[in-house]
């Protein structure tokens, strides 16, 4: 296949500075028009009133409708505290009002942007320059990146932690104790965010577990010392929300316990009777953390019960129809009337068939790194087949297919060459 060359006639940082420009322009831009009107009337508004309280009572909580039969607002572990304290250091900062949101959007859309930076050494990793600002055009151009910038929940955030994860994993040897240091931070970072991030932390584990088996010994000491650096840093990373459970609940609690309720959804066949988000039958505790357990205890009981009297159709279920339902529409939730329907699904169709060949071709030819991103692909993907799916979930994995989708037309990669 013959191959475009883009490595010539533009300053390295051009390119980069380019495309976080544009895509800072746009999501700028998209805030400042909608502003207060992003919103899901979900999960965002339990995690600005869990900043609230985090800000006016210094009280870590969370509540909303249906977790308790009444407002539960002692503190918790529902969730992880990593995006209400994000949301809290602006309104400790300018308030408790239409400032201190906006301010937050507006830094939201600077992650959002410098994840597409981070799309473009992605791409360009693997494909050179113009792989890189293929990967990194799309991402400033997909409309529910654009959207996601501008709502209060975790997806900007983690995917940012996410993107950055890797590319610095595809960077580092083996024996580089401080870059895996600094992946243990990144991974905790992530994970404060939203609890899946341990998968980033599993992964890189298990890679420094294969080059620990080979025979040459300097190799394998240079991956037990990169692994407990990792480690470390990832338990430091971690150990203010460890402490703070094991003060204000006397045990301890490493992520969150709010699993019982995406657990227990996943359970039903095409979300057969449930509206919102909910059904009328589920238990409800006396606090959030409650109802949790409870639903956790349902999940398991609806689990066993219908892989018995009706495995194929719940095999089915938790395998192909909850993967289409992760990856196969494009979230614009939220951005009803907002984000143009027609763009955003063609865009999401060509990052899949294209990014998914690409990655497929980087496979195939063995390119350092495709097995890697696979592996998060992949993992992420099971995570979501286990519990929920949902293709809000798939957005921060997206950037990921992007890197891949003009590599067979790019030079090599600028670490492949």
């Amino acid at each position: 296949m013959r191959r475009i060359s883009f490595n010539h006639g533009l300053p390295a940082i051009s390119l980069p500075l380019a495309v976080f420009l544009l895509a800072l322009t746009l999501r700028a831009v998209f805030i400042h028009h909608w502003g207060s009107t992003l919103t899901l009337l979900s999960d965002d508004l339990g995690y600005i009133e869990s900043a609230r309280r985090l800000v006016e009572e210094h009280v870590f909580s969370y509540w909303r409708p249906r977790l308790s039969p009444t407002p539960a607002l002692g503190p918790t572990t529902y969730i992880m505290p990593g995006y209400p304290i994000f949301l809290a250091v602006f309104i400790w900062l300018f308030g408790d009002g239409s400032h201190a949101f906006a301010a937050a959007r507006y830094t939201q859309a600077i992650f959002a942007a410098g994840s597409v930076c981070l799309a473009f050494y992605l791409g360009k990793h693997f494909g050179g320059r113009l792989a890189g600002l293929g990967a990194a055009l799309l991402c400033a151009l997909y409309p529910p990146f654009v959207l996601y910038s501008g709502l209060f929940l975790t997806e900007t955030l983690f995917g940012f932690l996410l993107l950055l994860f890797v590319y610095v994993w595809l960077k580092l040897r083996p024996g580089d104790r401080r870059g895996y240091a600094f992946l243990g931070v990144v991974s905790g970072l992530a994970v404060l965010v939203r609890p899946t991030g341990v998968v980033l932390l599993v992964l890189a584990l298990g890679a420094l577990g294969l080059h620990g088996l080979r025979r040459d010994r300097r190799v394998r000491s240079a991956a037990v010392s990169a692994g407990l650096a990792l480690v470390f840093f990832f338990c430091l990373t971690m150990s203010p929300w460890w402490v703070r459970n094991a003060v204000v609940f006397h045990r301890f609690v490493p992520l969150s316990e709010g699993g019982g309720n995406p657990l227990l959804l996943g359970t039903y066949v095409n979300l057969e009777g449930i509206k919102h988000g909910w059904h009328a039958s589920w238990p409800v505790g006396k606090d959030p953390m409650e109802t949790s357990r409870l639903q956790t205890s349902l999940a398991r009981e609806r689990l066993q019960t219908g892989f018995q009297k009706d495995f194929g159709r719940y095999l089915d279920w938790y395998t192909r129809h909850k993967f289409k339902l992760l990856w196969g529409r494009a979230c614009i939730w939220g951005g009803e009337g907002k984000i143009p329907p027609t763009l955003t699904l063609y865009l999401h169709s060509f990052i899949l068939a294209a990014g998914g060949l690409g990655l497929a071709y980087s496979l195939g030819r063995r390119l350092p790194g495709a097995g890697r991103i696979l592996s998060v692909l992949a993992a992420f993907t099971v995570v979501h087949l286990v519990t929920y799916a949902h293709c809000r979930y798939a957005l921060p994995l997206l950037p990921l297919l992007a890197t891949f989708a003009l590599v067979p037309f790019g030079g090599k990669g600028a670490d492949i060459a």
